[in-house]
């Protein structure tokens, strides 16, 4: 009795660590990337998992002393193995790649859910001989278990959509928002190759943004490009009319310092007729995620790279360096994904 106890909070805890793993992004792979697209009705999942087995613990650890706990938490427990089933088969079926942390996830779910039910199927079936009536608990009991695993199963699977998951990402994209068509330009504020490629990409961006969903994402290389990339952040958003001409003058304060004040920030931007407006932590820390999220999607580990995507049939192009990341060559890309 006492072992299984400490499975249960052993799996319990475990599905809670995994969750807060898949909060802080530590999975590196395309998998998880993907998976990270998805949110039920705009909710990471990883937040729901957190805010789940917290839950879970709480009921479990109170079961004891409050009746209604021990129903409430057998009654979550199933209608999370319902939502588990549904979250494989989308990754199964519809992101064909499965994500560790997310299956280490369900695999706590369900041994917990089967540790929870196999002594009160073991005392069912002692008893079941002795009085009907416990027979018709059981059944009540089983119908009541179908029920929430089938509640659960359908809230997921209808509530999961891809692309919610963005809804937490501030609005940065420049150009068509719902092109299937993206071009990512991945680059570091401190990059000497990158400074040689931003007059082609300057060139460029105007007629991709006609064309496609534009995305400047800040890969640092150097630590320091990440001083700069809240005020890139707050520009994408607040500017993206004279966007280009922004990042134009940040890219010279970059040859100032390394380590921007507000005032030397709008020092820069202010011929521009532009103000510069600070964003909140958690406005540019969901930035940073997605920022993070998709150098990993693409796997990018050096700057400059742009990527551009065709988000309906997969099909990707990466140019990578000064000599492919031409105006002709973006534009070459984007036409041949586009096919």
């Amino acid at each position: 009795m006492q072992k299984k106890g400490l499975l249960i909070r052993a799996s319990l805890l475990a599905g809670l660590a995994l969750s807060i793993a898949s909060e802080l992004n530590l999975c590196s792979t395309s998998a998880c990337s993907e998976a990270h697209k998805y949110a039920l009705f705009g909710i990471p999942f990883s937040i729901v998992g957190i805010a789940f087995f917290i839950t879970a613990e709480i009921l479990y650890e109170f079961r004891g002393s409050y009746r209604t706990f021990a129903a409430l938490l057998l009654l979550i427990i199933f209608g999370a193995c319902g939502a588990e089933l549904a979250f494989i088969l989308i990754q199964k079926y519809q992101i064909q790649q499965w994500c560790p942390l997310c299956v280490g996830v369900a695999a706590t779910v369900y041994f917990a859910a089967f540790l929870m039910s196999f002594e009160k199927v073991r005392d069912f079936s002692i008893h079941l001989k002795e009085r009907r009536i416990v027979f018709m608990q059981a059944v009540k009991k089983l119908t009541l278990i179908v029920v929430v695993f089938i509640i659960g199963f359908f809230v997921a699977y209808k509530g999961a959509q891809k692309g919610e998951a963005q809804d937490n990402v501030p609005d940065i994209f420049l150009g068509i928002k719902n092109s299937s068509l993206e071009v990512f330009i991945l680059t570091d504020w401190f990059c000497p190759a990158c400074r040689k490629a931003e007059q082609e990409i300057e060139r460029v961006v105007p007629v991709l943004e006609k064309k496609a969903k534009v995305v400047f994402v800040d890969v640092p290389i150097h630590p320091e490009s990440l001083n700069y990339t809240p005020y890139n952040l707050s520009f994408l958003v607040n500017e993206k009319e004279k966007y280009i001409e922004v990042r134009k003058a940040l890219m010279g304060l970059t040859g100032k310092t390394k380590e921007p004040t507000p005032e030397e920030v709008q020092k820069v931007v202010a011929p521009l007729n532009v103000t510069q407006k600070p964003l909140s932590f958690m406005t540019v820390n969901s930035g940073m995620k997605y920022y993070d999220t998709i150098k990993k999607t693409y796997n990018v580990n050096a700057t400059p790279t742009v990527v551009v995507n065709n988000a309906k049939t997969k099909k990707t192009v990466r140019l990578v360096g000064v000599k492919e990341i031409t105006e002709a060559g973006i534009l070459k890309a984007l036409d041949e994904v586009s096919q």
